[in-house]
């Protein structure tokens, strides 16, 4: 339902600019985040109401993806593998989307029986 060039637009309003070679990167995005909201919701395709709530998810995919920073990392533990995000960082970026996303789901919602 979305395509390449919507995803890269979009991530170009949100100040990130992807590459000329990452188009399978890109593409893997948008199907995690569509198969993302299809099992979320209990539905065979993305309504049309969320499109612009799977946009936005594909573009936290793609952000978690290739963009994290790590200038961004805070800590990291060995134990039991452990990565925290600064405040300012892409990584609190990303769980706002990926929690308004929740939400916006949350009414499209079926019953699985």
């Amino acid at each position: 339902m979305i395509g390449i060039e919507q995803l890269r637009e979009h991530l170009s309003d949100l100040g990130f600019e992807s590459e000329e070679n990452e188009e399978e990167m890109l593409l893997r995005c948008i199907e995690r985040a569509e198969q993302t909201i299809m099992n979320y919701c209990n539905c065979e395709s993305v309504p049309i109401e969320l499109i612009f709530t799977a946009l936005d998810m594909a573009a936290g995919e793609y952000l978690l993806a290739a963009r994290c920073p790590e200038d961004d990392v805070k800590s990291v533990s060995e134990g039991d593998v452990s990565v925290s995000f600064s405040d300012e960082g892409t990584g609190e970026r990303v769980d706002e989307i990926f929690a308004r996303a929740r939400e916006e789901m949350t009414s499209f919602r079926r019953l699985k029986w």
